[in-house]
Parts: structure tokens; sequence; C-alpha cells
């Protein structure tokens, strides 16, 4: 009888600590779980920045580019109106007084 409770004891007292480790194993999978969605998450944001910052710098490239030609063009518009406006001042003034005249 003594014998039994003996292992009674001894048995519950393994399941005790077998449940202790079992819990202690849940607690530390779960951390780690934890641990490794936060990587994982600081990952792809870090990414993410990474893709946005080379976005951005093709971006203004892009946009400078596009500036640059647009301030050439507007530039050679210029040139062409006021070399016209060399040509052809006399002949406009003359014209518009003519018109402004008649009518």
């Amino acid at each position: 009888m003594q014998d039994m409770l003996k292992k009674i004891i001894e048995m519950d007292e393994q399941a005790r600590l077998v449940k202790e480790q079992a819990q202690k194993d849940k607690a530390a999978t779960e951390q780690e779980i934890i641990e490794t969605k936060k990587k994982i998450y600081d990952d792809y944001i870090e990414r993410a920045k990474d893709r946005v910052r080379k976005n951005l710098e093709v971006n203004k490239e892009k946009a400078e580019k596009q500036w640059e030609e647009t301030a050439a063009k507007h530039q050679q518009i210029t040139e062409r109106l006021v070399q016209m406006d060399k040509e052809n001042h006399e002949t406009w003034v003359d014209e518009i007084v003519k018109n402004v005249i008649e009518n």
C-alpha cells in the first residue's frame, strides 16, 4: 500500500514536472513566434522604405530631366519670339496702327 502511494505521488510529481516543462516550452515558443513576427515585420518595413527611397530618387531624376527639357523648349521659344519681334516689329506696329485708324 505504501509502495502504491509512493508510486502515485512520484507519478503525480513527474506529471507536474512534465506539465511545467510543457508550459515553459509553450511560453518559449510563443515568445519566439512574437520575435520572429516582429523581425519579419521590421524587415518588410525596411525593404518598403528602401523601395520608397529608390522610387523617390528615380522620380526626382525624371522630374528634373523633364524640367530641364521644358526649360530648354521655353528658352528656344523665347529666343524665336524675340527674333521674330526684331524682324517684324516695325511691320507689326504699322499694321496695328493701320487697323486702329481704319476701324
